[in-house]
């Protein structure tokens, strides 16, 4: 378990360093820009550990369901009847 927690640890520090380079880069930030980007910042490096796992489910998902509606379109072209398939 700790070592998950490092692994999630880490991954915060990494996203909150690419994040943080890309808004010392843009310059042309208000007073209240600048604080609004500053709680989008620790909002994002906060939750990430429960958003990525969540995008990676519902993206493994979609590609499942795509793969499962190709193999029925394949099935479909070749005239095999549903119960001789492999599906």
């Amino acid at each position: 378990m700790t070592v998950l927690a490092g692994f999630y640890v880490s991954g915060a520090l990494y996203f909150f360093s690419i994040w943080f380079q890309a808004f010392q880069k843009d310059t042309n930030l208000s007073a209240e820009q600048i604080r609004l980007s500053w709680i989008v910042l620790t909002i994002a490096t906060v939750f990430w550990p429960i958003v990525a796992p969540i995008a990676n489910l519902e993206k493994s998902s979609r590609t499942k369901d795509t793969l499962v509606n190709q193999q029925e379109s394949d099935v479909n072209k070749t005239g095999i009847l549903p119960e001789l398939s492999r599906t």
